[in-house]
């Protein structure tokens, strides 16, 4: 039987237990060093009012999405004949209509509806 080396025996051992996964000090080790040279991005928290905010746009847009969900295409149509907008409904952009709305009415925080631009354009559009 031929010797194994040592230094790489011992390397390895220390690494890894008898089953193959690795040690609990060699899991917890140091990250390794980034290779950008940019620090990392730093997470800006919310203040107490943004978090109010937020927590009020996202259940109404929860409430709205629910209740735009139970109706039926009868019941949308009707809805667009009596606001007498009849001409510029698209069933393809009503969800997104309908979040503008939400977004109108309840302002979220910043950051929390990505491209939010897109969806008030939506509702200039309906009022040209």
């Amino acid at each position: 039987m031929e010797a194994a080396d040592p230094g790489t025996a011992g390397q390895r051992g220390r690494a890894l237990l008898p089953c193959g996964h690795p040690r609990r000090e060699a899991r917890n080790a140091a990250a390794a060093p980034r290779c950008s040279s940019a620090p990392p991005r730093g997470r800006k928290d919310w203040t107490p009012r943004e978090r109010a905010a937020a927590k009020v746009f996202l259940r109404a847009a929860v409430e709205d999405a629910e209740a735009y969900m139970a109706m039926t295409e009868a019941d949308v149509v009707e809805e667009y004949r009596r606001a007498g907008k009849l001409h510029k409904y698209e069933p393809a952009k009503e969800a997104d209509r309908r979040l503008a709305r939400v977004i109108k009415k309840y302002p979220p925080p910043p950051g929390l509806v990505p491209d939010i631009d897109r969806y008030l354009k939506l509702l200039d559009d309906d009022n040209e």
